[in-house]
C-alpha cells in the first residue's frame, strides 16, 4: 500500500505500476521505499568524490551518466534540481597543469609546487563544471542555470528563501537549476582536501538539505563514492562492514573495511590507492553528510537516500524505490 503522505505525488497510473510488476521486474521494493517512486520534485546532490577523480580531474563519464538520468526523470514529468560540488578540485587540477606548462624544466625539477589558492581554484573550476553540464544537458534539449550562494547566505533565512524562489521559477520555466556554493569569495579557510590524507573535509551537504526543504522537495538523493552508509557493531568480529539500509541514530558508522560491489565501482577510479575499501570523505565530512540528511527530513523533505554516484543507475534505482544506499526518514511525530 502506498503511504498516505505520498499519494498526492503519484506520477503514474496504478494500472501502469501493476503492469510493470507483472512484467517481472526482478527487484524487491522494501515497504518503506515504495513511496519514493511517486516523488515529483527531486533534489540531487552530487559530491566532490563523484564529480572528480582522485587526481582532481573532472569525471566526465560520471557527469554524463548523471545528466542522462536527470534528463530521463525530467521526461517522466518530474522536476529535478542539482546541488553540485567539485569546482575546487577541478580548478586546482587545471591550475596545476597551467603552472607546469608555464614553468621550464629546471623549475619543474628543482622547485616544489605550491598548492593553488582555493578561492582562485573555485573560480576556475566553476566555469569548467558548468561548461560540462551545459554541454551534456543540451544533448537532451534541456537548459540549465547556475545559482551561486555563499556559506553566509545558507545561514540567512531571508536569502535562502530568495534562492528558493529563484529555483522555483527556474523549475517552472523548464530549466534544471544547478546550485553551488560560491567558494571563489568564501571566507572559509579550511581546505576542501586534507593536505595530509587528501580526504574530502567538507562538501555542500548543508546547502543541499536546506534548499531541498525550502523548495519542498519530496526526495533528496545524495550521491557520494560509497553505496550507502556502513556500520559495525562494537563487538562485531567481522572484518567487512555492513551497509545500513535504513539509518538508525544509534548506528556506529565506519569509513573503511567496505567491500565494494563490482557494479557499484563500474564508474569509479580503477586504482583507489589509499582509498581502497573506504570512502574519500573524512570523518568530519561524513558526520556533516549525516547531520544534513537528518536536518532535511526534520525540515520537511519526505525522504533522503545516500548512495553511490559511481553506479551508472544509482539515481534511477533510488527514485524507483530499490534497496540501494541508506534511507533517511522523517522523525516520528512529536520528536522533531
Amino acid at each position: 500500500m502506498v503511504p498516505k503522505r505520498w499519494r498526492q505525488f503519484q506520477p503514474f497510473h496504478r494500472d501502469e505500476i501493476r503492469a510493470s510488476g507483472a512484467r517481472g521486474m526482478a527487484t524487491a521494493y522494501p515497504p518503506e521505499r515504495r513511496g519514493l517512486r511517486f516523488a515529483r520534485r527531486i533534489a540531487v546532490k552530487a559530491g566532490t568524490p563523484v564529480l572528480t577523480h582522485m587526481d582532481g580531474n573532472i569525471a566526465l563519464g560520471r557527469i554524463g551518466i548523471l545528466v542522462e538520468q536527470i534528463a530521463a526523470l525530467r521526461h517522466e514529468g518530474r522536476e529535478v534540481l542539482l546541488v553540485t560540488s567539485g569546482a575546487i578540485g577541478a580548478g586546482s587540477s587545471r591550475m596545476l597543469k597551467n603552472q607546469t606548462l608555464a614553468s621550464n624544466m629546471h623549475e619543474t625539477m628543482h622547485q616544489s609546487v605550491e598548492p593553488p589558492n582555493q578561492n582562485a581554484a573555485a573560480a576556475v573550476g566553476q566555469s569548467l563544471i558548468m561548461s560540462m553540464y551545459e554541454t551534456f544537458f543540451s544533448k537532451y534539449n534541456l537548459g540549465c542555470a547556475q545559482v551561486l550562494v555563499t556559506e553566509q547566505d545558507i545561514a540567512d533565512p531571508e536569502i535562502i528563501a530568495q534562492v528558493g524562489d529563484t529555483t522555483n521559477e527556474l523549475l517552472q520555466l523548464g530549466f534544471v537549476p544547478i546550485i553551488n556554493e560560491n567558494d571563489a569569495v568564501t571566507s572559509r579557510v579550511e581546505p576542501v582536501f586534507s593536505p595530509d590524507t587528501r580526504e574530502v573535509q567538507w562538501d555542500n551537504d548543508t546547502l543541499a538539505a536546506r534548499l531541498a526543504a525550502e523548495v519542498k522537495a519530496d526526495l533528496l538523493v545524495v550521491l557520494t563514492d560509497i553505496d550507502g552508509l556502513y556500520t559495525k557493531h562494537a563487538d562485531d568480529a567481522l572484518k567487512v562492514a555492513q551497509r545500513l539500509p535504513v539509518f538508525s541514530p544509534g548506528a556506529i558508522l565506519v569509513r573503511q573495511g567496505i567491500e565494494f560491489q563490482a557494479s557499484t565501482a563500474s564508474l569509479g577510479d580503477d586504482r583507489r590507492g589509499d582509498f581502497e575499501g573506504r570512502t574519500r570523505m573524512s570523518e568530519q565530512g561524513l558526520q556533516s553528510l549525516v547531520s544534513s540528511a537528518i536536518e532535511a527530513t526534520r525540515l520537511g523533505v519526505r525522504a533522503v537516500v545516500v548512495t553511490s554516484g559511481h553506479h551508472p543507475r544509482a539515481l534511477f534505482k533510488a527514485v524507483r524505490g530499490e534497496d540501494i544506499g541508506t534511507l533517511f526518514l522523517p522523525p516520528p511525530e512529536g520528536k522533531l
